[in-house]
């Protein structure tokens, strides 16, 4: 009854509170590992990453090689970090997660009720987002040629065009020092949008522009 009312209840507050009750009263639960998932989601719409994190953990205990799990906690992590005294540590455990995800998606096998087209894209979609976390980690630790690598391999791998990934491209090259890259990609973002990234691409080319003047 309790997991069913996690698996059904809407409102992130409720969520909380009945994992957190499931777990005080059946802590050996067989569905925990699940609940956590819903929980980690809940914080996760809360606005809470230490909860959220804290939830997935929790589910990773019980079921290690969870994609949904795992390419939820790395680009929350990798997207979250700052200079502070733990970023090495986050960013260790966010490359984890998603190294983990390349690793597992490689190893389930279809599921029989899905197209193979269509669990292919999935599959691909997957990759695409593991590659994209570790480019944003080589960002963050300085290492702008691996990111750029990273985010080439996560465009190759996505079903489809995304001008958030080539504007993460773009950004890279920057770093690298590869200008007339960096002018494509962005270029390209601006082309696929949405808006929100038409606009940080256009302004990525405007202090291209500056500097080359």
């Amino acid at each position: 009854d309790l997991y069913f009312k996690i698996a059904t209840d809407t409102t992130s507050q409720n969520v909380l509170r009945v994992v957190d009750d499931l777990a005080s009263q059946f802590p050996k639960s067989d569905l925990l590992g699940v609940a956590y998932q819903y929980q980690m989601h809940a914080f996760e719409d809360l606005g809470n990453f230490e909860g959220m994190v804290e939830a997935g953990q929790k589910a990773l205990l019980a079921n290690p090689d969870n994609i949904n799990t795992l390419l939820t906690l790395a680009p929350a992590i990798a997207n979250h970090v700052t200079s502070g005294t733990d970023s090495a540590k986050l960013l260790g455990q966010a490359e984890g997660y998603a190294r983990r995800v390349l690793i597992v998606v490689n190893e389930i096998k279809p599921p029989r009720q899905i197209p193979l087209e269509q669990w292919e894209a999935t599959k691909r979609g997957m990759q695409s987002r593991a590659h994209e976390v570790l480019g944003v980690i080589a960002i963050n630790r300085n290492q702008p040629m691996i990111a750029v690598d990273e985010f080439k391999a996560a465009i190759n791998f996505a079903p489809s065009s995304e001008g958030s990934l080539y504007f993460r491209l773009g950004v890279a090259c920057v770093y690298a020092g590869e200008r007339v890259d960096a002018r494509k990609y962005l270029l390209r973002a601006i082309e696929l949008g949405p808006e929100s990234v038409r606009q940080l691409a256009q302004s990525e080319i405007r202090k291209l522009d500056e500097k080359s003047t």
